[in-house]
């Protein structure tokens, strides 16, 4: 199949423009957004008239509005794609029948749609573990490594930023130098019940200050399932 390509007779040149314009001298009263984009010169000699600086400031005005609006239908949109993900990440984990399932559903959805390179799972767990699972690391109620993770429960807030030696050490072992940047998604009802760390290469991928709010909603949901199963 031929691509359709432009006829050159369609395109309008100068006259038929200036035909165009002579017949319809409401034209720009009508599409007035068509003006800033247009450049009209203000014949003054070498000097650059008032009018033109302030046609010149204003267009420039109008482009940067016109980025940062763009730019924010972009944001809005990637936002609406994680929600729906969200959405369907939580009611997996609500009808997940045992733990693990929770974790790995946890882990599966934190790589592909949070572009996190790594995922930890730390529960705490008052009953010894013989074998613990390979997705989840169990920690002891009284372990002292606990203490490294004690201001997350306090806030209860996803805590973002670059992750500390001995914190890194403890849940990523030897993988733990190629971490820039971490989120560490605390879960607690009615009692600590462990914490979800999400590493990054990339050091502004969950830089300190990044927006938490999907992350509180997931820790909110993981909280009560995690305390339903245990």
């Amino acid at each position: 199949m031929q691509l359709e390509t432009t006829d050159r007779r369609d395109v309008p040149n100068a006259d038929s423009v200036l035909t165009f314009l002579t017949h319809n001298p409401d034209f720009f009263n009508k599409h007035s957004d068509v003006l800033p984009r247009l450049s009209i010169p203000h014949h003054t000699g070498d000097a650059i008239s008032l009018i033109e600086k302030q046609v010149s400031v204003l267009r420039n005005k109008c482009c940067t509005l016109e980025n940062s609006l763009r730019d924010l239908i972009n944001v809005a949109r990637e936002n609406e794609k994680l929600h729906q993900r969200l959405h369907r990440l939580i009611q997996d984990i609500i009808t997940a029948s045992s733990i693990n399932d929770v974790v790995s559903l946890t882990r599966d959805n934190m790589l592909a749609n949070f572009n996190a390179d790594d995922v930890r799972v730390v529960l705490i767990s008052s009953e010894e573990k013989a074998e613990p699972d390979t997705d989840i690391v169990y920690l002891a109620e009284n372990d002292p490594e606990l203490a490294l993770f004690s201001d997350i429960f306090k806030k209860r807030d996803t805590q973002c930023g670059e992750l500390s030696d001995a914190r890194g050490k403890f849940v990523f072992g030897a993988d733990a130098q190629g971490i820039a940047s971490a989120a560490i998604i605390p879960l607690y009802h009615h009692r600590k019940l462990g914490f979800v760390v999400l590493a990054s290469k990339d050091e502004t991928r969950f830089a300190l200050g990044k927006g938490v709010m999907f992350l509180n909603q997931l820790g909110e949901v993981l909280s009560r399932r995690v305390y339903s199963l245990t």
